[in-house]
Protein backbone atom coordinates (compact mmCIF):
# COMPACT_ATOMS: atom_id res chain seq x y z
CA UNK A 1 0.00 0.00 0.00
CA UNK A 2 3.10 2.18 1.15
CA UNK A 3 4.35 1.51 -2.27
CA UNK A 4 1.43 1.93 -4.27
CA UNK A 5 1.18 5.37 -2.98
CA UNK A 6 5.01 6.61 -3.96
CA UNK A 7 4.03 5.14 -7.22
CA UNK A 8 1.24 7.37 -7.36
CA UNK A 9 3.26 10.58 -6.07
CA UNK A 10 6.16 10.56 -8.07
CA UNK A 11 3.56 9.88 -11.16
CA UNK A 12 2.01 13.02 -10.33
CA UNK A 13 5.09 15.19 -10.22
CA UNK A 14 6.46 13.82 -13.71
CA UNK A 15 3.12 14.89 -15.22
CA UNK A 16 3.08 18.37 -13.21
CA UNK A 17 6.82 17.96 -14.34
CA UNK A 18 5.70 17.46 -17.94
CA UNK A 19 2.92 20.07 -18.47
CA UNK A 20 4.87 22.02 -16.82
CA UNK A 21 7.38 21.76 -19.93
CA UNK A 22 4.68 21.41 -22.57
CA UNK A 23 3.64 25.22 -21.01
CA UNK A 24 7.46 26.05 -21.38
CA UNK A 25 7.81 25.29 -24.93
CA UNK A 26 4.43 26.65 -26.07
CA UNK A 27 5.24 30.11 -24.52
CA UNK A 28 8.71 29.93 -26.13
CA UNK A 29 7.44 29.00 -29.64
CA UNK A 30 4.70 32.26 -28.91
CA UNK A 31 8.14 34.13 -28.12
CA UNK A 32 10.01 32.83 -31.43
CA UNK A 33 6.72 33.33 -33.28
CA UNK A 34 6.62 37.03 -32.08
CA UNK A 35 10.07 37.49 -32.55
CA UNK A 36 10.35 36.52 -36.21
CA UNK A 37 7.68 38.72 -37.13
CA UNK A 38 9.32 41.92 -35.39
CA UNK A 39 12.63 40.71 -37.40
CA UNK A 40 10.74 40.35 -40.53
CA UNK A 41 8.81 43.51 -39.98
CA UNK A 42 12.52 45.31 -38.88
CA UNK A 43 14.17 44.17 -42.70
CA UNK A 44 10.93 45.50 -44.58
CA UNK A 45 11.11 48.57 -42.73
CA UNK A 46 14.93 48.84 -43.32
CA UNK A 47 14.41 47.88 -46.95
CA UNK A 48 12.16 51.00 -47.44
CA UNK A 49 14.06 53.06 -45.12
CA UNK A 50 16.80 51.98 -47.32
CA UNK A 51 15.11 52.76 -50.78
CA UNK A 52 13.98 55.86 -49.60
CA UNK A 53 17.29 57.27 -48.66
CA UNK A 54 18.73 56.15 -51.92
CA UNK A 55 15.48 58.22 -53.64
CA UNK A 56 16.28 61.02 -51.41
CA UNK A 57 19.67 60.92 -52.75
CA UNK A 58 18.77 60.87 -56.30
CA UNK A 59 16.56 63.52 -55.79
CA UNK A 60 19.10 65.78 -54.12
CA UNK A 61 21.54 64.82 -56.65
CA UNK A 62 19.16 65.32 -59.95
CA UNK A 63 18.30 68.38 -58.11
CA UNK A 64 22.18 69.93 -57.50
CA UNK A 65 22.74 68.83 -61.54
CA UNK A 66 19.21 71.28 -62.16
CA UNK A 67 21.12 73.33 -60.07
CA UNK A 68 24.40 73.54 -61.64
CA UNK A 69 23.05 73.15 -65.29
CA UNK A 70 21.24 76.89 -64.40
CA UNK A 71 24.22 78.25 -63.06
CA UNK A 72 25.93 77.51 -65.62
CA UNK A 73 23.41 78.80 -68.42
CA UNK A 74 23.96 81.36 -66.26
CA UNK A 75 27.53 82.27 -66.99
CA UNK A 76 27.08 81.21 -70.71
CA UNK A 77 26.01 84.47 -72.93
CA UNK A 78 23.63 84.69 -74.98
CA UNK A 79 24.63 85.54 -78.55
CA UNK A 80 21.92 87.73 -79.03
CA UNK A 81 23.13 89.77 -76.51
CA UNK A 82 26.75 90.07 -78.04
CA UNK A 83 25.08 91.24 -80.94
CA UNK A 84 22.99 94.06 -79.17
CA UNK A 85 23.54 97.15 -80.80
CA UNK A 86 24.34 98.78 -77.59
CA UNK A 87 27.66 96.95 -77.50
CA UNK A 88 28.71 98.54 -80.53
CA UNK A 89 27.61 101.55 -79.80
CA UNK A 90 30.11 101.32 -76.67
CA UNK A 91 32.78 100.47 -78.33
CA UNK A 92 32.66 102.97 -81.25
CA UNK A 93 32.29 105.91 -78.81
CA UNK A 94 35.54 104.82 -76.82
CA UNK A 95 37.44 105.30 -80.36
CA UNK A 96 35.46 108.48 -81.37
CA UNK A 97 37.06 109.78 -77.66
CA UNK A 98 40.63 108.10 -78.45
CA UNK A 99 41.21 109.36 -81.42
CA UNK A 100 39.22 113.02 -80.90
CA UNK A 101 41.48 113.20 -78.28
CA UNK A 102 44.67 112.67 -80.23
CA UNK A 103 43.80 115.26 -83.23
CA UNK A 104 42.65 117.58 -80.40
CA UNK A 105 45.67 117.31 -78.24
CA UNK A 106 47.97 118.08 -81.30
CA UNK A 107 46.15 120.62 -82.48
CA UNK A 108 46.15 122.97 -79.33
CA UNK A 109 49.80 121.68 -78.35
CA UNK A 110 51.37 123.04 -82.53
CA UNK A 111 49.16 125.99 -81.84
CA UNK A 112 52.14 126.96 -79.31
CA UNK A 113 48.60 129.30 -77.69
CA UNK A 114 48.75 127.20 -74.35
CA UNK A 115 51.37 127.43 -71.24
CA UNK A 116 52.97 124.34 -70.57
CA UNK A 117 50.75 123.89 -67.38
CA UNK A 118 47.26 124.89 -69.33
CA UNK A 119 48.14 121.72 -71.35
CA UNK A 120 49.14 119.43 -68.54
CA UNK A 121 45.93 120.52 -67.27
CA UNK A 122 44.26 119.67 -70.40
CA UNK A 123 45.84 116.11 -70.72
CA UNK A 124 45.01 115.14 -67.30
CA UNK A 125 41.54 115.31 -67.82
CA UNK A 126 41.92 113.47 -70.76
CA UNK A 127 43.61 110.68 -69.46
CA UNK A 128 41.32 110.34 -66.42
CA UNK A 129 38.21 110.51 -69.67
CA UNK A 130 40.08 107.49 -71.12
CA UNK A 131 40.95 105.84 -67.90
CA UNK A 132 37.20 106.04 -66.92
CA UNK A 133 36.14 104.66 -70.60
CA UNK A 134 38.73 101.83 -70.21
CA UNK A 135 36.86 100.98 -67.18
CA UNK A 136 33.59 101.15 -69.27
CA UNK A 137 34.80 98.54 -72.04
CA UNK A 138 36.26 96.09 -69.34
CA UNK A 139 33.13 95.78 -67.62
CA UNK A 140 31.49 95.47 -71.23
CA UNK A 141 33.75 92.28 -71.97
CA UNK A 142 33.05 91.05 -68.97
CA UNK A 143 29.79 91.10 -69.01
CA UNK A 144 29.45 89.46 -72.96
CA UNK A 145 32.43 86.87 -72.18
CA UNK A 146 30.84 83.59 -70.95
CA UNK A 147 32.07 82.33 -67.90
CA UNK A 148 32.38 85.36 -66.15
CA UNK A 149 29.18 86.43 -64.33
CA UNK A 150 26.21 84.60 -63.33
CA UNK A 151 23.24 86.49 -64.70
CA UNK A 152 19.93 86.44 -66.68
CA UNK A 153 19.74 87.68 -70.48
CA UNK A 154 17.42 90.61 -68.75
CA UNK A 155 20.43 91.83 -66.36
CA UNK A 156 23.13 91.75 -68.96
CA UNK A 157 21.22 93.90 -71.36
CA UNK A 158 20.28 96.39 -68.29
CA UNK A 159 23.74 96.15 -66.96
CA UNK A 160 24.87 96.74 -71.22
CA UNK A 161 22.32 99.66 -71.17
CA UNK A 162 24.24 101.05 -67.76
CA UNK A 163 27.66 100.73 -69.41
CA UNK A 164 25.90 102.63 -72.64
CA UNK A 165 24.40 105.55 -70.81
CA UNK A 166 28.19 105.85 -68.95
CA UNK A 167 29.95 105.90 -72.21
CA UNK A 168 27.34 108.17 -73.72
CA UNK A 169 28.32 110.75 -70.38
CA UNK A 170 31.90 110.49 -71.39
CA UNK A 171 31.23 111.61 -75.06
CA UNK A 172 28.86 114.19 -73.71
CA UNK A 173 31.89 115.26 -71.69
CA UNK A 174 34.31 115.03 -74.04
CA UNK A 175 32.44 117.10 -76.60
CA UNK A 176 32.42 120.14 -74.40
CA UNK A 177 35.64 119.83 -73.06
CA UNK A 178 37.23 120.06 -76.16
CA UNK A 179 34.78 122.64 -77.86
CA UNK A 180 35.81 124.94 -74.71
CA UNK A 181 39.34 124.32 -75.37
CA UNK A 182 39.18 124.90 -79.07
CA UNK A 183 37.28 128.05 -78.71
CA UNK A 184 39.73 129.08 -76.06
CA UNK A 185 42.33 128.06 -79.01
CA UNK A 186 40.36 130.56 -81.24
CA UNK A 187 40.39 133.13 -78.89
CA UNK A 188 43.54 133.34 -78.10
CA UNK A 189 44.76 133.19 -81.69
CA UNK A 190 42.34 135.98 -82.62
CA UNK A 191 43.39 138.05 -79.71
CA UNK A 192 46.85 137.52 -80.96
CA UNK A 193 46.21 138.44 -84.55
CA UNK A 194 44.32 141.46 -83.35
CA UNK A 195 47.56 142.70 -81.55
CA UNK A 196 50.11 141.39 -84.45
CA UNK A 197 47.43 143.88 -86.59
CA UNK A 198 47.58 146.84 -84.17
CA UNK A 199 51.58 146.76 -83.68
CA UNK A 200 51.49 146.47 -87.70
CA UNK A 201 48.68 149.69 -88.30
CA UNK A 202 51.21 151.85 -85.61
CA UNK A 203 54.74 150.97 -87.58
CA UNK A 204 55.81 149.07 -84.99
CA UNK A 205 55.81 146.03 -86.77
CA UNK A 206 56.48 145.50 -90.78
CA UNK A 207 53.63 143.22 -91.97
CA UNK A 208 54.37 139.46 -92.27
CA UNK A 209 56.67 139.83 -89.12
Amino acid sequence: MKKLLLLIFFTGLVMEDMQAQRKQRKVLLQQIAALKVYIDAAQKGYSIARKGLNTIGDLKRGDFKLHTDYLNSLKKVNPKIKKYSQVAEIIDLQLKIIKGYSRTYTYLREGDLFHGDELAYIKRVYGRLIADCDDTVDELITVTTDGQLEMKDDERIKRIDRLYYTMMANYSFFQNFTNQAKLLHLSRAKENKEAHNSLVLYGILKDGL
